[in-house]
Order: structure tokens, then sequence, then C-alpha cells
């Protein structure tokens, strides 16, 4: 199928012919005629397509010469339309028993470009590559050696384009937008669900797309480190918890603060100060050249040695760009012990630190100069009266 141009895509045509040609270049380096891709930021990333019908099947074939092949439900072909460059397209209908066909509907996109037998190169780390549908891609492509492909895409999504850059900055000021509407919301009596009516309204006047759900916690629910915001009532004294998201282009920067109702104690403000404190010291290291592990242990030897926390088993920080939902980074690279990766210009990274029911985080971007806190809100222990 053919489509007219369109206004709906997100970055010029140039920037996606781009990432292509650099996909291609790195796949003749690893032998690979041709990708068949399912993670759905690494085929939005390569194309502009957006849908979130991704709990049915779609995927990219993606030649060594020559344009990708969308795979698609027929119902996503305006999608298509709308929001990608690419011209060709393979589609199926729905099915009683649909995995075969969807399966066969990635076979002649394989077969329209003459690459159905040979070397495949399939992203076995994708989420929405399961078990099932991999026998099943097994049995329909009889002629091709499936082969993992080294996340090529996933690499290259790492360094972030001046576009990329603006988009995650956007979604900067609107995360910090959301996070002062929910911290100003902070009062005893108050529900957590009114804390989250409260940002979720600001993110949404301030152009962001919603997140699956906001971490929103309070009092003895701190520990909860992914929950979800309840029905339980403030109180004099809790701690309140946010970790928020702003959203823009697909692109999402993430922000963490605390505050306390009430007056906050010596004791609580001790212990964010020192927490902020070790975390400053470790993002002033993000520079490029600097080896992850160096920034890992800058945050998690001193926060132990504090006494605040008795293990830290987490990450402390993680790549951030381009999601989609479910994931909540890309955690294509991730600040934890013994990583011996280097900063590069262009990395974006959600650093993070929580102990005693405080949490601090940043979006950071690793530039020439060295880091630049995309998040630029005020970085204390906020006290609500």
């Amino acid at each position: 199928m053919s489509k007219p141009e369109n206004s709906g895509m997100e970055f010029p045509a140039e920037e996606y012919r781009t990432r292509l040609q650099r996909t291609q270049e790195e796949m003749a380096k690893h032998d690979l005629p041709v990708l068949l891709l399912h993670q759905p930021e690494n085929i939005l990333y390569l194309t502009g397509f957006y849908t979130t019908g991704y709990f049915s099947y779609h995927a990219l074939a993606v030649p060594s010469r020559g344009d990708p092949v969308l795979v698609l439900r027929d119902m996503e072909v305006p999608a298509a339309h709308s929001t990608s460059w690419l011209k060709s397209y393979t589609i199926y209908a729905d099915a009683a028993d649909p995995i075969p066909v969807w399966l066969d509907a990635a076979r002649r996109a394989l077969d329209g470009l003459g690459l159905a037998a040979g070397r495949v190169g399939v992203d076995e780390h994708s989420w929405f590559l399961t078990v099932e549908r991999w026998k099943m891609l097994q049995a329909q492509l009889t002629n091709a050696t499936l082969v993992r492909e080294p996340r090529i895409v996933d690499c290259l999504r790492l360094i972030k384009s001046p576009t990329e850059i603006d988009y995650l900055r956007s979604a900067a000021r609107q995360v910090e937008v959301g996070m002062r509407a929910g911290i100003e919301a902070v009062a005893p009596g108050v529900t957590e669900r009114e804390l989250a009516g409260a940002v979720f309204n600001a993110l949404v006047k301030a152009g962001s797309t919603l997140p699956l759900s906001g971490i929103i916690t309070s009092g003895n629910r701190t520990n909860q480190v992914h929950g979800s915001y309840s029905d339980r009532i403030l109180e004099l004294g809790d701690t309140v918890y946010f970790e928020l998201n702003g959203i823009y282009q697909k692109y999402w920067a993430r922000l963490m603060r605390t505050a306390v109702v009430g007056r906050s104690t010596r004791e609580q403000q001790s212990i964010a100060e020192t927490i902020i404190r070790i975390q400053d010291e470790a993002i002033a290291l993000m520079r490029p050249g600097i080896s992850a592990g160096v920034v890992d242990q800058a945050c998690r030897e001193p926060l132990l040695a504090s006494g605040l926390r008795k293990t830290y088993t987490n990450r402390a920080g993680y790549s951030l760009g381009l999601n989609y939902r479910p994931s909540a980074g890309e955690f294509i690279r991730e600040f934890v012990p013994g990583v011996e990766w280097v900063l590069e210009p262009g990395m974006v990274f959600h650093m993070l630190m929580m102990a005693a029911g405080m949490g601090f985080s940043e979006t950071v971007l690793v530039t020439e100069q060295g880091p630049e806190r995309l998040t630029g809100m005020e970085r204390k222990l906020f006290s609500r009266n």
C-alpha cells in the first residue's frame, strides 16, 4: 500500500532517514541483511508510527538497503498514514486464531523484500516478542536463520539529536508544573487521590501526555517504591513522596521530590540535605568519558556510609528519552555496581536517590561541558503548613 505525504510526523523525514542510515550501517557491520523489530520504541524511532494498540502484533522489517516495511493490523493503517514517513506496509485482519495470521504478515513483509531466507536479526529482548510468537515465527520462516540482533536501534537511541533534546526540555518544564501543583496541594486532611487530581490536571494543562500512573505515596506508604496513589488521608508530620513524568512528543522527563505535611523536623531536614548533597556530588561527575561505574560508586558508597540505608540494591540512574507504555524508562544503560560503559555527549539519564521515606531525582543531559539538569526545580525538602 502507498500513502500520501502527511504533516503528522513528530520529526522531519530527514531525521528518520538519518536514523535508518545509521541503523543500516550497523547492520552491515554485523552481517545482517534484515532486521525484524518488535519493540514499539524502536519502531517509533525509525518510522514515526505510533499507536496505543500495541496489544496486537506489529513489527518492522528493516533491510540493509532501501526502506523498511511496517507490519500492521489493518485498523492501524490510518495511524500509519498520519504519523509515519514510510510508504510500504503488510497488513492483517483480526482472526479467531490470530498469531498465525500475525506472523504470516511478518513473513510476507520479508518475502516482499526478498529477504525471507538467510540471516534475519530479531530483537529477542523485546517485551512484545513472546515465546509463543517466537516459536510461530520460526515455523513461518522455514528458510531463514533467526539470530539475535545486538540491540542496534536501542544503542543509537542513547545519543539524542538536538530536536530530541528540545523535546526533553519541554517535558522537563511540564513535569515541574505537575510537581509544583502536587506539592501546593499537600495539607492535613487531603487524600493522595486529591494530590493526584491536582498533579494530572496541571500536567494536562501544561501540554503533557498522561503516564500510566503516578507514584504518589505518603506516611507509612513511602516504602512502596512504585506505589500508586490511594485514598490515604495526609496527617501532620507525614512525608509525601512524588515521582512524576512530563511527556512531550513521546519523550519523558522524570522528577522526584518530597514534601512534609506541616513543619519539617531538624532530623527530616538533615536527611534530605544529606541525600541531596551526595546526589549533587555524583551528578557533578557526569562528564563525557567518565565511567558509569565511577558515578554509581559516588552515589552508592556515601549513602551507605551515612547510615540512611542498610542496603542499596537498586539502580542509581538509567537512560531516559523515548518511552512507550508500559515501560517507565529506556533502561538501555543503567548505573549499577560494576558497570564499565562510558558517558557520551547527548545521553540523558534519570538520576534518583531514595532513603528514609524520601526521594530526590533529576533528568540530566550529558554535554561536552559536563552535566546539565534539564529539570530545574529547587532541590530541597518542601514543608507545607
